[in-house]
């Protein structure tokens, strides 16, 4: 039952035709609406051995949330007066105003270590609530966890008849892997149109932070579509985690005793050993890498409406499997809007010197809208882009560890940032690390 709808309640009354019944709601409580009564002849199907009767329908409508008891009906026949009472019922709020809502659990609180909270703080680590609750006691939490330690957590949603898109930050220096995804994000075979006032697991992760420091527990960003059609960002707690350095591997006991023998047996099971990256079996060579470059850097130096250098990338791109970017962003055509922007602008000091107030505010407009559009333009330049000749991802910079992902030869990453002799790239939705020496900057 929902509020501010109408709810149905029948009942079938046998041998007795609708002339003869009365039927009288006396008596309702407070915030609830009799909106009608109705009485139909009752015929049942050829195969019941029920008789013919009477159809009763009373229409009632409830403005609160809760529990409700509504009082018995009254029900007179020649043969006297009658009692018909009511099941009980929950109302729910109206499903076109439910808001859709966010949780966030962690699945291993109990494989985590917590700090004592502050008094009127709920203990960290724990469930991070649910709803709006959620978010506001998330925000006091604080995760203490050793560098090398996974955080399992899973993100629920309630109150969404289908989630559109699911995604996420892919923090730095950690190992992020989705575990689980128990709705579909494209909304074709996700949560079911059916109204449930629980929260429903949505997706499962596993985040592994390599390097202490305080960081936030990975965010996801969820669309989905509320009740009433409407497609709703849902927001993501902030859950604060620190991350302590590892602690160093105790030295292996004296052989002698039971656990040194046993350790002896696997002394050489962990030692040290050079990681030397593995060739990605993939089509493309170092000069397809170099020939790609070449052409992304002619296309961001041609004409806004020069199509031949993109359209020959894209061929170069499809013959090696590639997945190929938009067209980038051109730097011809940033000067072309940083001047248009100015030459309106001298026109509005202009108007306003020759007190052509009229001609001043179009110019000023003008020049407004093309000022927008050069520094969005601006932004998507200045990102540096490169082509790498193929190598490893690394979640933090350095070689001799787990590896990450792989990066086909003449694939193009975006790059976020440098550090030394690494670069911090993104390609195809994973970020990592790779050295400068695996990659061909394009200018």
């Amino acid at each position: 039952m929902f509020s501010a709808s109408n709810t149905v309640f029948a009942v079938d009354i046998a041998y007795l035709p609708p002339e003869e019944i009365s039927v009288y709601l006396n008596s309702i409580p407070n915030n609830v609406e009799l909106v009608s009564i109705k009485k139909v002849t009752y015929i049942p199907p050829a195969s019941s051995s029920q008789s013919y009767g009477t159809h009763v329908e009373i229409t009632v409508r409830f403005s609160l949330t809760g529990d409700v008891k509504l009082f018995a009906a009254d029900l007179e026949t020649k043969e006297g007066f009658f009692k018909i009472p009511f099941q009980r019922v929950h109302v729910w709020a109206n499903m076109q105003i439910l808001k859709p809502e966010l949780s966030v659990s962690i699945d291993n609180a109990a494989a985590i270590s917590v700090p004592a909270a502050p008094a009127g703080k709920a203990p960290a680590g724990k469930k991070g609530g649910q709803g709006k609750a959620a978010a506001s006691a998330a925000k006091e939490e604080i995760l203490r966890v050793t560098a090398g330690s996974h955080i399992r957590y899973t993100v629920r949603v309630k109150y969404a008849s289908a989630v559109k898109s699911i995604r996420y930050d892919i923090p730095e220096n950690s190992i992020f892997r989705e575990l689980a995804r128990y709705m579909d994000p494209d909304g074709d075979g996700g949560a079911t149109g059916d109204f449930s006032p629980d929260f429903q697991d949505a997706v499962r992760y596993d985040w592994q932070p390599l390097t202490p420091g305080d960081f936030s527990l990975p965010a996801v960003r969820l669309v989905v579509q509320a009740y009433n059609g409407s497609l709703v960002s849902l927001p993501f707690p902030a859950i604060a985690v620190h991350v302590d350095e590892a602690e160093a591997v105790t030295a292996v006991p004296e052989a002698g005793s039971g656990t040194g023998r046993l350790s002896a047996a696997f002394a050489e099971a962990f030692t040290e050993t050079p990681v030397s990256p593995r060739p990605v079996e993939s089509r493309g060579t170092l000069e397809d890498a170099r020939r790609l470059a070449a052409l992304y850097e002619r296309e961001r130096s041609s004409l806004p409406f020069a199509h031949a250098v993109m359209e020959e990338r894209q061929e170069l791109e499809q013959a090696l499997d590639r997945d190929a970017l938009p067209p980038l962003p051109r730097r011809p055509l940033f000067f072309m809007l940083c001047f248009s922007c100015l030459l309106f602008f001298s026109g509005t000091v202009l108007s306003v010197w020759r007190k052509s107030f009229s001609r001043a505010a179009f110019c000023f407009v003008i020049s407004l809208v093309f000022a927008i559009f050069t520094l969005i333009y601006g932004i998507r330049l200045s990102r540096s882009y490169a082509v790498s000749k193929g190598g490893i991802l690394y979640p933090i910079p350095e070689s001799g560890i787990s590896r990450g992902g792989e990066l086909p030869v003449a694939s193009v990453v975006l790059i976020l940032k440098k550090a030394g002799d690494w670069y911090y790239v993104s390609f195809n939705d994973t970020n990592g690390w790779i050295p400068a020496d695996a990659v061909i900057l394009v200018p």
